[in-house]
């Protein structure tokens, strides 16, 4: 970020400091999702032999794996509009 004044560059990186939050609320939401999916497969096992709520419960969990899917895709586009701000990259391994 050379060649910004200082009131540029912080409101650049104010800007990146929300997209970092928001980026952790997303995490957070997976995490809410896999306690979710544990407490499905709980339930499925409870519920062994019931075919109408085993179908119900597996209906469940693909909605949930797919709302673990959509905030994954969330978080790498917040990562990249963050590296795309700040132009701070990932180290790699």
């Amino acid at each position: 970020m050379d060649g910004f004044t200082v009131e540029q560059l912080k409101a650049g990186y104010g800007l990146a400091r929300i997209i970092a939050q928001n980026d952790r609320r997303e995490a957070e939401a997976v995490d809410g999702y896999t306690e979710q999916l544990c407490a499905i497969a709980r339930a499925q096992a409870a519920f062994a032999g019931v075919p109408e709520a085993l179908e119900y419960l597996a209906g469940l969990e693909a909605a949930t794996r797919e709302k673990i899917a959509d905030e994954l895709s969330h978080s790498d586009s917040l990562n990249a509009e963050f590296t795309e701000l700040t132009g701070i990259v990932p180290k790699e391994d």
